[in-house]
């Protein structure tokens, strides 16, 4: 996807702030395109955005789990993480597929689909 001097720029530039583990994750799939870790950087960024925060990881919660409802997700939340993946991984993701994004398994499905990856696998 990106060689590994401009991976490391975008998340220089991009990913101040956020957690080593996100950076790290997002190096790997940059490089590499290790689908695991795209859920460690989707997920990471929507933590990153979440006005109220859950006890556990994303990565801990049920696919299931809806943005919305179940996370407290509004469109400013919404918006600041797509713009976000978008910058990231140098995609373009439209409303109308931003609209059919409910839960955190329609985000992880998305989004490997978006960039490529490999399904995740059957729970």
């Amino acid at each position: 996807m990106f060689d590994r001097t401009t991976a490391e720029k975008r998340a220089k530039e991009l990913l101040t702030g956020f957690p080593r583990r996100v950076v790290d994750a997002y190096l790997a799939f940059a490089t590499h395109q290790d689908p695991a870790q795209l859920d460690i950087v989707v997920l990471g960024v929507l933590h990153f955005y979440l006005a109220k925060k859950p006890e556990v990881s994303l990565e801990q919660l049920p696919g299931s789990m809806r943005l919305i409802d179940d996370l407290g997700c509004d469109s400013l939340t919404m918006m600041d993480m797509v713009f976000m993946v978008e910058s990231l991984f140098d995609v373009k993701i439209d409303d109308t597929e931003l609209a059919k994004i409910l839960t955190l398994d329609d985000l992880r499905r998305d989004l490997r689909a978006h960039l490529g990856a490999a399904p995740a696998p059957a729970s």
